[in-house]
């Protein structure tokens, strides 16, 4: 028996936490009253998962979960950083920029080395035969 893995599932749960991580960094203090929404934050931080996304047919197993996990794990970090520790307004734009560049540098080497064979079957998440 030959085992097969299949890593969408983590691939959508990482698509998952980086949509969490783009709320968490749009929702903005306002004053001390409340919280507004930073639409830019919002897009700069989901669009490499959008992008990441796309991809996640096209992509090999280990590259996908590499490159997905690379993404999520910078963005993350900036967030925290950015959002709760050192919250100024985002005034130095890390969360805007280091998303963007982590995204255009991360998931065209991931799809150059990790790219899966034009029609070839994404397969099964179970055991199979050989």
């Amino acid at each position: 028996m030959v085992t097969i893995r299949n890593y969408r599932f983590a691939a959508y749960f990482i698509i998952l936490l980086g949509c969490a991580a783009a709320a968490i960094a749009a929702l903005v203090p306002f004053y001390s009253v409340g919280y507004t929404v930073d639409a830019i934050a919002l897009s700069a931080v989901l669009t490499p998962f959008v992008v990441y996304g796309m991809l996640s047919t096209s992509l090999r197993g280990p590259w996908l979960l590499a490159s997905g996990l690379i993404l999520l794990g910078v963005t993350l970090a900036v967030v925290v950083d950015e959002r709760f520790l050192n919250y100024d307004g985002y005034r130095d734009a890390t969360v805007y920029w280091v998303p963007l560049l982590t995204m255009t540098l991360v998931l065209p080497i991931a799809y150059g080395f990790g790219k899966r064979p034009p029609y070839e079957p994404v397969p099964p998440d179970r055991t199979s035969a050989a």
